[in-house]
């Protein structure tokens, strides 16, 4: 198998849960990106709007340059604001980003019901049932 880079997207409420998925797919053989820890504890209230329009900005065009060099996209869709499945506007975002370029996007739990379900489930190359599993991609 050639080399696989895998880019995890989420809520970074769930930082945790996506490094701990890039730990168990890094010990298979992939290289894989989650988005910076650094985002997920950021005090965005000590900024003013223009700068935090630019450091969102930041973090945006990192992630999504790892989404262009990405073999697939992982979403980590957990539970979050009473919605299972949940995913948010910069997941979408990443999420379409991967389907533009052709890069397979997968869920890891079912999309749940929300504005973007229909969308989601349009894009989703397959959803993984809670289960990080390769078995996707030995086809």
């Amino acid at each position: 198998m050639s080399q696989q880079l895998l880019s995890i997207c989420g809520s970074m409420d769930f930082i945790d849960e996506m490094e701990a998925i890039a730990a168990e797919l890094t010990a298979a053989g992939w290289t894989v990106f989650t988005p910076q820890r650094a985002e997920a504890g950021f005090r965005w209230e000590n900024l003013s709007a223009t700068e935090r329009i630019q450091r969102k900005k930041v973090y945006i065009d990192a992630h999504l340059a790892n989404i262009q060099g990405s073999t697939a996209v992982l979403i980590a869709n957990y539970p979050k604001n009473g919605i299972n499945g949940y995913i948010g506007a910069n997941t979408l975002m990443e999420a379409a980003m991967g389907y533009t370029l052709g890069v397979p996007v997968y869920f890891l739990f079912p999309i749940g019901a929300q504005g973007c379900q229909l969308e989601a489930e349009s894009i989703a190359e397959g959803v993984w049932n809670g289960r990080v599993s390769l078995a996707a991609f030995d086809q």
